[in-house]
């Protein structure tokens, strides 16, 4: 919590380090017209805008010492008692991350990104339970493991399903929870506005672009699917472990999070062992293997060890993507396919980050 807490601090200290490289240009330099007086004015306008950001940061913040029970006072003393730390206590990194998916999972901005990714998740799960009347979806659980902000994990809620999120980061967890309590209850929708790019002023085509604001969610969050969802925060491998989750589930849902385990293999099996037998396994993501992997797989071994397991490779329909396999593995064709999906990318900016990320469907038969 102390990295909300310290949110604005540390980010105008970011726009102070801005100024004071600016002030390390001579006088010449500072005059020529490629860096005009108005570098400056747009760093005067990103701190106000930090400010703006900090309402959010605040809002986030109120609200989970509500949830958690935990007295402002006492966050005070905590991060006064631990300031002379090696090592800060707020992971500012963590915050930003976070804040970010406001543009990613709940604002008309990251609709690009969402769509081919969430289109061949959802329309999988229609068609594992088509029509969706009365109680039959509700009696569904789904598993969402890495929920992020919970986008993913709502809509599949929206379709009828009970749906169980499941996050990491604490950081995620407490601005996941707060954006969901924004569900306006047939009230008037709620919603605000962050400036995501104060923080990041590379590849930008034009120097308005820092200044930007997201305004956000822009889905009618509705009470009654909140009713089947549920958020556990905490580390998949450890939360499950209970006989009662133990085959407990009739699918599992992982987006863009296989590849952030240390173990993969322990992944697999946790996947393997929380799903009922005949339970579904629906993947998407690319394998971009974070810091310190035990193991870092191939697809080919991904799906290698996921059949050694106990998982059988369902065919996927082919306007979800290329076959990755062709006629290489005969035994895979028209089941696994390769779709480009953005990730942080921005379209005002002159970068693109995209993958060739996976998607397969696989039953669990034993």
């Amino acid at each position: 919590m102390v990295g909300l807490l310290e949110y604005s601090d540390r980010a105008q200290a970011g726009v102070q380090e801005k100024r004071s490289r600016w002030w390390k240009l001579n006088d010449g330099q500072r005059e020529v017209r490629i860096m005009p007086s108005s570098y400056l004015e747009r760093l005067n306008e990103t701190s106000n805008l930090i400010k703006k950001n900090n309402q959010i940061a605040r809002r986030i913040l109120d609200y989970s010492l509500a949830f958690y029970n935990i007295p402002f006072p006492d966050l005070l003393h905590f991060q006064s008692a631990h300031r002379s730390d090696p090592r800060p206590i707020g992971d500012h990194t963590s915050v930003i991350q976070s804040l970010k998916h406001f543009v990613r999972d709940w604002s008309t901005s990251g609709a690009h990104e969402r769509d081919p990714t969430f289109v061949p998740i959802l329309s999988t799960l229609e068609t594992l339970s088509p029509g969706g009347g009365g109680d039959s979806r509700a009696r569904q659980k789904i598993l969402v493991p890495g929920a992020g902000l919970g986008r993913l994990a709502y809509e599949i809620s929206a379709l009828g399903f009970t749906t169980i999120a499941n996050e990491y980061s604490f950081y995620m967890s407490m601005a996941h929870r707060w954006v969901l309590s924004l569900a306006d209850h047939d009230t008037e929708r709620i919603q605000h506005t962050y400036y995501p790019f104060t923080t990041w002023w590379s590849h930008q085509r034009e120097s308005r672009n820092v200044l930007r604001g997201v305004t956000f969610p822009d889905a009618h969050l509705s009470s009654e699917a909140l009713k089947r969802y549920t958020l556990l925060e905490g580390d998949f491998t450890k939360l499950f472990l209970d006989d009662r989750e133990r085959g407990s589930y009739d699918v599992i849902v992982t987006l863009f999070f296989i590849d952030t385990a240390r173990n993969i293999v322990e992944y697999l099996q946790n996947i393997h062992a929380v799903l009922k037998t005949g339970g579904t396994w629906i993947n998407l993501g690319p394998l971009l293997y974070g810091t310190g992997p035990w193991v870092e797989p191939s697809l080919e071994e991904i799906l290698q060890m996921a059949q050694r397991l106990g998982f059988e490779l369902l065919p996927t329909d082919d306007r979800f993507g290329a076959d990755s396999f062709n006629n290489q593995v005969s035994e895979w064709r028209g089941k696994v396919r390769g779709c480009l999906a953005g990730y942080s990318w921005d379209k005002e900016s002159l970068s693109r980050n995209a993958y060739e990320a996976q998607f397969w469907v696989a039953r669990k038969v034993r």
